[in-house]
């Protein structure tokens, strides 16, 4: 059976339902594949899109943890020419595009993408804790995990400062004027590289902070150097998940709205659309006492200022 035309899913929600997303950008969406064909999620990226532009969003970001995204949100953009929705690519520096690798950064950039992401499943940290993608991505392919293994990047050299080519990838996004996000680095690396973007003036976002720490103080830390958190729902509905909402809530209270953007990351048959994970999410927030001001900086304003786009 075909999916129901967005108009459905909105027709299905009550009035003013859009009323906290509006001039959202979610600036970590997943389209459809990213890791398999076989492991889609809830819906064609143009579908999608339709979707989020009837939810009153502003637009995406679309990421990939295996290749760059520069030529599906152009063709996504195309399709929603005149909507006034805002698509924009990135790239992921994990393994198949080379890692660590400045010149990537450029020819990304000079393909159109808007945001880098350093490595994800591609990360040592990542791969020593045998994270989540690092499954799925086994199950896709049985040679992945000696790949993995074998091609781990590190973003720090073992003292602990942040490595050469790390360095590099910085100096790159700032010369270009892109947006960085820390990937799956541990909290020591995500430090490390925010400390350099302090220092050289790049904008940056932690993703997922809650995945490994919880210590608000680690948190204001990064918030004090003038690094966006990023807080996403994809946890808090998630089988295994282990945050529930009221810990994004005490991290936000901690770190305050100025510094925090809110995203989906969501890629999964179980979940809705992320246009209404989203929405789900700011309602949730909305409920445990943020005020619409406050969730407005949060998935609008804080976005935009993150991608360099205009107010």
């Amino acid at each position: 059976m075909s999916e129901p035309p967005p108009d459905l899913f909105v027709a299905a929600q009550p009035e003013g339902f859009d009323a906290l997303l509006r001039g959202a950008i979610d600036i970590h969406v997943h389209g459809q594949p990213d890791l398999s064909a076989g492991l889609p999620n809830r819906g064609a990226d143009v579908a999608v899109a339709r979707l989020a532009q009837a939810y009153g969003m502003s637009g995406w970001v679309l990421k990939s943890h295996l290749w760059a995204t520069t030529d599906r949100a152009r063709a996504v953009q195309d399709a929603l020419a005149g909507t006034g929705f805002q698509v924009y690519g990135s790239i992921t520096l994990n393994p198949p595009v080379g890692g660590l690798e400045p010149s990537v950064v450029e020819l990304a950039a000079a393909h159109g993408a808007r945001v880098v992401f350093l490595p994800t499943w591609g990360a040592a940290a990542d791969v020593a804790r045998g994270g989540y993608i690092s499954m799925l991505l086994g199950r896709v392919s049985p040679a992945f995990g000696e790949y993995a293994a074998r091609s781990a990047i590190a973003l720090c050299e073992p003292g602990g400062a942040l490595s050469g080519r790390t360095r590099a990838v910085v100096d790159a996004c700032r010369a270009l004027g892109l947006a960085l996000a820390t990937g799956h680095a541990s909290a020591a690396e995500s430090r490390a590289v925010a400390a350099y973007c302090a220092e050289v003036g790049q904008r940056l976002l932690v993703t997922h902070p809650l995945h490994y720490t919880t210590d608000p103080g680690e948190l204001r830390e990064f918030a004090d150097m003038g690094a966006y958190l990023e807080f996403c729902n994809a946890p808090l509905v998630h089988p295994d998940g282990h945050l529930r909402v009221r810990d994004v809530h005490e991290a936000l209270s901690a770190v305050g709205p100025q510094r925090a953007i809110l995203t989906t990351d969501v890629f999964s048959r179980w979940v809705p659309p992320e246009p209404e994970c989203l929405r789900m999410f700011v309602e949730q927030l909305a409920y445990l006492g943020w005020t619409a001001e406050q969730i407005a900086t949060m998935v609008a304003t804080n976005p935009r200022a993150f991608l360099g786009a205009p107010a």
